[in-house]
């Protein structure tokens, strides 16, 4: 993918078979672990495992999918970036660890 990168204040550009590969893998990730309660499991998840594989460039479409519908995007979230800026105070809040994210990203000029 091109782009600036995590830290660059540009969004990267769009390559459309990488993003269609994401959103793929997004809907398979969601349908798959619907029913699922473990953090553990729904993050081990391997649709979600290719999507931290396809490297930091793909925060910004996180930090959309986050922002859009907030979801257990956190695990992916730190091992892409090596940040956790959620408070141990609001662990196990989705919107509040969703907003935390956000705000990290939007201090750091990360465009989605």
């Amino acid at each position: 993918m091109s782009g600036m990168g995590v830290a660059g204040t540009a969004a990267p550009l769009v390559d459309e078979p990488e993003s269609k590969l994401f959103s793929s893998l997004v809907r398979q990730w969601k349908d798959e672990t619907l029913t699922l309660s473990s953090i553990e499991e729904i993050a081990l998840h391997p649709a979600y495992q290719r999507i931290i594989g396809m490297g930091p460039a793909v925060v910004p479409w996180i930090l959309r999918e986050l922002e859009a519908e907030p979801d257990q995007w956190f695990w992916a979230l730190r091992a892409l970036t090596g940040e956790d800026p959620v408070d141990p105070g609001a662990r196990g809040r989705i919107a509040e660890m969703s907003r935390s994210w956000l705000s990290w990203a939007r201090h750091r000029g990360i465009r989605w």
